[in-house]
């Protein structure tokens, strides 16, 4: 069999390679692929950070943390760098990961494991730091909330503040958003999902019809529920811009009183816009 890397996969490598530019590295290393596959926001790996307390943000801060600018930058224009050594063994145990799992296309979740599995590389070392090891990576992705449902990954928390309705709403959306969801491609159907993750049908049921109505899926007679077209807005819209700002602003005074200035709120809205825009 032929495997391939996922879209997911190359743009963390991309981001990867420009990470090592923007620090004036001339190598690309675990740590730089790391950062590279925080940027991307993949569902699936969010999914099994967060199962195990860790927030991509902190994550990329520890990492940066632990990754200086180099003293004499390379200089220049992007370069394209050479992979270190425990870089391409990092690609090489992805690879196989994705074999074990019989996967034809190598995700970002076979990546994370990857440089899991590359033990002496910097990446490793901060997973680590943070409490995520190979071993319960892998454990976690057989744990509820990781059935086969094709391209769709869902992970149920019972100790949630939001409703399992409510939750199946939000990581669809996020997963359109970042593309792990294409226009046209087919959701399970109510019982399989519902079955999957161990749930009352009505729940999925619930969720399905919220998502057509926030204009996310679009219900087909015979040919299921896939998820609809997205056409964009080819101009501004000043009545968008109010509502964003609506939505932004809860976050903008939650920080302030976090302590972080506006520099740090940039940046964190820079990175949770990773994978989207």
């Amino acid at each position: 069999m032929k495997y391939n890397f996922t879209d997911g996969v190359r743009r963390a490598l991309a981001a990867g390679r420009d990470h090592a530019n923007r620090l004036g590295h001339d190598y690309v290393g675990t740590e730089h692929m790391l950062l590279g596959l925080i940027d991307v926001a993949d569902p699936v790996v969010g999914s099994l950070l967060s199962r195990h307390g860790v927030q991509p943000a902190d994550l990329f801060d520890a990492m940066e943390s632990r990754v200086p600018p180099a003293t004499c930058p390379a200089g220049g224009e992007r370069q394209e760098l050479p992979y270190t050594g425990h870089a391409k063994k990092s690609l090489e145990l992805a690879m196989a990961a994705g074999r074990r799992g019989k996967r034809s296309e190598i995700g970002p979740e076979h990546l994370l494991q990857g440089l899991l599995a590359v033990e002496d590389g910097l990446a490793a070392a901060v997973l680590r730091d943070a409490g995520v090891t190979a071993e319960n990576v892998l454990s976690g992705r057989a744990r509820r909330g990781q059935p086969s449902t094709g391209g769709l990954a869902l992970r149920i928390d019972d100790a949630a503040d939001r409703s399992i309705y409510e939750q199946i709403v939000a990581q669809v959306q996020e997963q359109v958003a970042v593309g792990a969801l294409a226009a046209g491609e087919r959701l399970p159907t109510v019982r399989r999902l519902a079955d999957s993750l161990d749930i009352a049908p009505g729940t999925v049921g619930r969720a399905y019809r919220e998502l057509e109505r926030l204009g996310v899926v679009t219900t087909q007679g015979a040919r299921g529920t896939r998820v609809a077209a997205k056409a964009r807005a080819a101009s501004p819209d000043p009545e968008r811009a109010e509502t964003l700002t609506g939505l932004l602003r809860p976050v903008a005074v939650a920080g302030f009183h976090l302590g972080a200035s506006a520099a740090e709120m940039r940046r964190a809205l820079e990175r949770a816009m990773g994978g989207i825009f």
